[in-house]
């Protein structure tokens, strides 16, 4: 029984191509319809029991019905599971070389090899990798016969003819499977840098950005009067073979758009010429239904190609109306703006992909950090223990030794003059006072040291729970004080604690989220102690929810840094919250940037100063892994119901 082959997807040349040198080999060769999903096709044969195709040459970018795209690495996937004996054999029609990351890229994904476009000029090398698959024999004879032929056919082709098809639809289509490519294309970019001799070709894309607007690419205005006969807008598609559509207006007033898609059709009527032509536009705008898309100007790129995308498929590729600022009114052609949304598909691809190493390695950071604080933790807690527990047996035994000081003393008296001599030398009336002061002092600093340490030991997962266990949170926060002592010391903390009952929870993640919020807090506190001006842009007045006007007039030497934290049970959506508000008397957070506050990667620090605020996982371990809410205020009410410039983040965790 002959192999057959299953040609998916490609261009009509290409499969002319394939299928006349399949054939002449006694291959069977059939294509699969562009409109049917090329996975169900192969489904529905197995299930009826029906012989699969021994080869399939595809399109790297497979598209089928309604313009769903699907990546060749699904059909991979499924001849690899379900049918193993069909191999997979694709082709990027839009490459004239393959460089050796994507063969590696496709051979990982279960494909044979990856090819370029097929031409004559590569057909031989190409045929050769299909016969080495299907384990048959070339003949030479019938291969360079078919080479010849398609030879004579070119040179015969009428170049002319070409031109009739619809150039714009076509790339579209072909853009559409760029797009399903682009991961492929940052592949390739990423693994082969270019070099400073590397010549780069100028990219019209290249001024865009994630949030670019359909302003910014290129529009056409060419404006039409209804009273302008049909013949001279002929003469203007004619002249600028691109141009996509004429704005069509009355008496110099924007009223629609006539594209070259339906003016052709209108002239391809039988009598059109004859009765468009010599007549007013007017009369051919009479003829279509529908308005176009219109757009605004400031619209983003990647909105657009949305709601270019949405319409019905008789409307899918006409241009597109954008409204500028007075009244302004220009032509987009939808092939322009799918090929800038590619653009900054690809932007955003690249972005988010440096955006994820930098996390990674970030992440490697924390955790070997975290890795050594436990260790060095370990090590320094078993002889700060010893000096702890220590002290309180020393401070005993000094005052032992002092009783039997004083019972020599008054036995004996100090009428000795060796005595007397050397009470004057080491000053006995202070060392017998001070003394246990010393001792006290080191028991002091010894149990700050042991919190400290217990702190890191928490914070760094020395010990790892699987599951939540009851926590105090004020016990957290004074964690995270302890922690950052260090910065804190320029900075009043203004405690105000209520007893809060245990929450179930993971104690070393809520000391990383009281870290966090105070160590941002200290951030702006310090940043507007340095910048005395800060303080003067602080002093503009606030109107209080009566209506009045409050001054918040404060000087640099008036002005000092301070953290306030509060705890409460608060009651919300009928029920008990547990609540930790964290606030400073800073110069708050802009409005414009308010909502963006917990996104990931979002700081407002500049470079070299962090990597970030750290909200975004603060706003993940409380909402997520606590069940909790974050909120921010700022400015926010302090306790007296006022006003009061700042930030406020408060914590809320449910009661249990």
């Amino acid at each position: 029984m002959a192999k057959s082959i299953l040609l998916a997807q490609l261009s009509e040349e290409e499969s002319l191509i394939w299928h006349t040198t399949l054939s002449s080999h006694n291959l069977e060769v059939w294509a699969a319809p562009d409109s049917e999903n090329l996975l169900k096709l192969l489904e529905q044969k197995q299930q009826s029991q029906q012989n699969l195709p021994s080869l399939i040459i595809s399109d790297i970018g497979i598209r089928y019905g309604g313009g769903t795209s699907l990546l060749a690495t699904e059909l991979c996937k499924w001849c690899t599971e379900n049918a193993p004996e069909t191999k997979v054999l694709l082709i990027n029609p839009r490459q004239s070389q393959i460089k050796e990351v994507e063969k590696r890229w496709a051979t990982r994904r279960g494909a044979v090899d990856l090819l370029p476009k097929t031409s004559l000029d590569n057909l031989a090398i190409a045929f050769e990798t299909v016969a080495t698959t299907l384990g048959i024999e070339i003949n030479p004879d019938s291969l360079a016969s078919v080479i010849n032929s398609f030879k004579q056919q070119q040179n015969q082709l009428d170049r002319g003819a070409i031109k009739g098809r619809n150039i714009r639809q076509t790339a579209t289509q072909e853009l559409a499977r760029k797009m399903a490519m682009i991961p492929l294309m940052v592949m390739a970019t990423e693994a082969e840098p270019a070099t400073s001799d590397t010549v780069v070709d100028d990219n019209p894309m290249q001024h865009l950005a994630l949030d670019s607007t359909i302003s910014q690419l290129h529009l056409y205005h060419v404006q039409v009067e209804l009273d302008k006969t049909g013949a001279f807008a002929k003469e203007l598609f004619k002249a600028d073979p691109l141009l996509p559509a004429l704005l069509i207006s009355d008496k110099g007033k924007y009223i629609g758009m006539i594209s070259r898609r339906r003016f052709l059709e209108c002239l391809s009527r039988p009598y059109a010429l004859e009765l468009f032509t010599k007549r007013p536009l007017r009369v051919m705008y009479e003829q279509f239904n529908g308005e176009p898309l219109k757009l605004i100007g400031n619209m983003s790129i990647v909105m657009a190609s949305q709601l270019a995308l949405g319409r019905g498929s008789d409307d899918i590729y006409e241009p597109l109306v954008v409204q500028l600022e007075d009244e302004q009114y220009r032509i987009l052609d939808v092939h322009d703006l799918l090929q800038s949304q590619s653009y900054i598909h690809e932007l955003a691809t690249k972005l988010l992909r440096e955006q994820t190493q930098s996390t990674m390695i970030q992440t490697e950071k924390m955790a070997s950090l975290g890795q050594i604080v436990a260790e060095v933790s370990h090590d320094i807690r078993n002889p700060v223990s010893a000096i702890y527990g220590n002290t309180e047996c020393l401070l005993t035994y000094i005052e032992g030794v002092m009783k039997i000081l004083r019972a020599y003393e008054k036995e004996y008296g100090t009428v000795s003059p060796l005595v007397v001599e050397t009470l004057e030398n080491v000053d006995w009336e202070f060392v017998r006072s001070d003394l246990p002061q010393v001792v006290r002092s080191i028991q002091s600093g010894a149990k700050y040291l042991r919190r400290l340490v217990d702190t890191l030991q928490s914070l760094s997962h020395m010990e790892e729970h699987t599951n939540p266990g009851l926590i105090d949170l004020l016990d957290c926060v004074d964690s995270s004080l302890t922690i950052l002592s260090g910065r804190i010391r320029n900075v009043q903390i203004v405690k105000s604690y209520t007893k809060l009952p245990s929450v179930n929870g993971y104690s070393d993640r809520l000391i990383q989220v009281f870290m966090n919020l105070i160590s941002n807090a200290l951030d702006a506190l310090m940043e507007m102690q340095s910048r005395p001006e800060l303080i003067e842009q602080r002093s503009h007045l606030l109107v209080a929810d009566d209506g009045t006007e409050r001054a918040a007039t404060q000087t640099l030497a008036h002005w000092q840094p301070i953290v306030m934290i509060h705890s409460a049970i608060t009651e919300l959506d009928n029920r008990n919250w547990l609540s930790i508000k964290i606030s400073d008397n800073g110069m708050g957070i802009p409005k414009e940037i308010q909502s963006r506050i917990f996104d990931n990667f979002f700081t407002t620090k500049g470079q070299g100063k962090g990597t970030g605020l750290g909200l975004a996982i603060c706003h993940q371990i409380i909402t997520q892994q606590h069940n909790g809410k974050i909120i921010l205020r700022s400015p926010y009410l302090n306790n007296n119901g006022d006003v009061t410039i700042g930030t406020e983040f408060e914590v809320l965790l449910p009661s249990t």
